[in-house]
């Protein structure tokens, strides 16, 4: 007999983001599920550039009303004058999703017993309750902690400590970058020590001029690198937003006792671009699944079941994400070996970053001969090989 056909469990989600009311859509009519949110409204604050695989949003039964735009090339190069390395998807588009759009869409499609919007979740115990601004207190059977990339509750319940930098982003329009960038279908990622020393900068055209552009770096100065881009871009912003990016995870609990985190919190993320909402999405059809078919110890079964599907590839990403962000300007001189090459790679899914890199290097072998010089200067960011088929096994 399922856990959750013993009787009505009473289940708190803490956080409104697309995880928790995913779940909330799946279980609907099989659990009571009360909503703690700290904004008053769906969809706040702004911070996600929303670019998903098209292929994996429609599996999860995303709506195509949320989806601004849609992408099938994208280029990797040092600069938006140089030509780079052209990606073109062929199976499956990236598509540009509204995220409060997504939010407002899960949530009718969900079903929630109580909505306490405008509290904060304070603390959390083991035993299921919950403490929150205003006074707010409730116990529950389970609590699902989907706080994002914040990792306070779920750093202190569950002793999840993520790696993450910041990011600001903002849309707006440039008719510099539309002479460079005529293609509403184009993304741009730039790996340039100058842009940022920490990750990737993006430019991603929203349509009829707009673009939305991206930097991320550590938070002493991020800011200053953003304000770099807007003017060298020569942008005018309509609107400017960001937050926290997951680059992987020191150390991960997905459950214990009456909590499990989902999304974000795992540290489950697609570590390479820092995208989380389809991974978050994933974690909780895995939750919802072991909610529906468990007798016990969903929070145990919850976390055997993460570590040997997502969480085993998220271990991995999360190394090679650490090790690719530690060798911004080795990234950056091997793209300039191929700059003018005019090189293309034709790749199935936005999703699958390993598949790229092999089509890449088996279309052209001189690339991985020009990077294998470079391999001397790599910061392993105190990470073996050993680590990285550990993580696989």
């Amino acid at each position: 007999m399922s856990w959750i056909r013993k009787g009505i469990v009473k289940i708190g989600l803490i956080g409104a983001g697309p995880s928790n009311l995913f779940l909330a859509w799946l279980l609907r009519n099989e659990a009571d599920f009360h909503l703690i949110e700290e904004d008053k409204r769906l969809g706040l604050p702004l911070h996600c550039t929303g670019l998903v695989s098209e292929r994996m949003a429609i599996a999860l039964g995303i709506s195509r009303r949320v989806f601004d735009n849609y992408y099938d090339k994208l280029t990797v190069t040092t600069n938006p004058y140089s030509s780079g390395v052209l990606l073109r998807f062929t199976n499956s588009r990236v598509t540009m999703l509204n995220r409060p759009g997504l939010e407002e869409y899960l949530y009718g499609e969900a079903s929630l017993k109580m909505e306490h919007m405008g509290v904060r979740a304070i603390d959390v115990n083991h035993k299921g309750v919950v403490k929150g601004s205003g006074g707010f207190e409730d116990s529950f059977d389970l609590v699902v902690i989907g706080e994002g990339a914040r990792n306070v509750l779920s750093r202190r319940v569950l002793g999840n400590r993520l790696v993450t930098v910041s990011g600001i982003q903002v849309d707006g329009y440039s008719p510099y970058l539309r002479n460079m960038v005529n293609d509403d279908h184009h993304i741009i990622v730039l790996f340039n020590e100058g842009y940022s020393s920490r990750f990737f900068t993006w430019i991603v055209p929203k349509g009829n001029g707009e673009f939305r552009i991206g930097v991320v770096d550590d938070t002493n100065v991020v800011g200053l690198r953003f304000r770099r881009i807007i003017n060298q871009f020569r942008v005018t912003p309509r609107r400017v937003f960001g937050g926290r990016i997951v680059l992987g995870s020191l150390n991960v609990n997905y459950g214990y006792k009456s909590v499990v985190a989902v999304g974000d919190s795992t540290g489950v993320t697609k570590a390479l671009t820092g995208g989380g909402i389809i991974t978050g999405m994933l974690t909780s059809l895995i939750l919802a699944r072991v909610i529906h078919e468990s007798d016990t110890n969903v929070p145990e079964r919850y976390s055997s079941m993460l570590n040997g599907t997502l969480g085993r590839l998220a271990k991995v990403y999360s190394i090679l994400s650490s090790i690719l962000y530690n060798n911004i300007k080795l990234i950056e001189m091997a793209l300039r070996e191929v700059n003018g090459s005019h090189v293309e790679v034709k790749v199935p899914d936005y999703d699958n970053h390993m598949d790229a890199l092999i089509r890449l290097l088996m279309t052209n072998p001189k690339i991985g001969l020009k990077v294998i010089k470079y391999a001397p200067l790599i910061n392993m960011g105190g990470f073996t090989l050993r680590d990285v088929i550990s993580a696989l096994l």
